[in-house]
């Protein structure tokens, strides 16, 4: 069995969930310092920049086997902020719900793929934790796949269209 350190005091096979948990945070990181790279819109670099401090606090809270500190809170907008307008962007943004497709723009596309990485990361955490959430590193995850869902709208060109209305029978 191939064993890999978890911590200063112990070592773990390299199949063990957080260990997969950490190598999913590990590329997610890459992936946004990579998009950052390659764009020259300042905006939208900060923006990310903005998430992969998320990332690295998750990082920080998962090795370190802490809570994650405070309350998520990104670009002024928090927790619930975030999760009202994610359900409801319509009502925030005039468009419904977004559906991926090349008309989206390359800065969006990049956001949606982020926001995939993340959701991927959620149920990383979700079997590293056994669906428990010790260090509220999962509700993290799920807030901050709704933030990028709500970037998305930030990047979207002029006159984008390829939405959806949830509707309810």
């Amino acid at each position: 069995m191939l064993l890999t350190s978890f911590n200063a005091r112990e070592r773990v096979p390299k199949s063990h969930g957080q260990i997969a948990l950490r190598g999913k945070l590990d590329s997610l990181n890459s992936q946004i310092i990579f998009f950052q790279a390659c764009s020259s819109n300042k905006s939208f670099i900060q923006d990310l920049e903005e998430i992969r401090k998320i990332i690295t606090l998750i990082q920080k809270s998962e090795a370190r086997e802490e809570i994650f500190p405070g309350n998520l809170s990104l670009w002024g907008l928090n927790d619930e902020e975030i999760h009202r307008r994610s359900h409801f962007p319509e009502k925030f943004y005039g468009l419904g719900h977004v559906l991926p497709c090349l008309e989206m723009g390359q800065e969006a596309a990049a956001i949606n793929l982020l926001r995939t990485q993340v959701r991927e990361a959620e149920l990383c955490a979700c079997r590293a934790f056994n669906d428990e959430d010790p260090f509220k590193i999962i509700h993290v995850l799920n807030r901050l796949s709704s933030a990028l869902y709500i970037l998305i709208y930030k990047y979207l060109p002029e006159g984008f269209d390829k939405t959806f209305k949830l509707g309810r029978s």
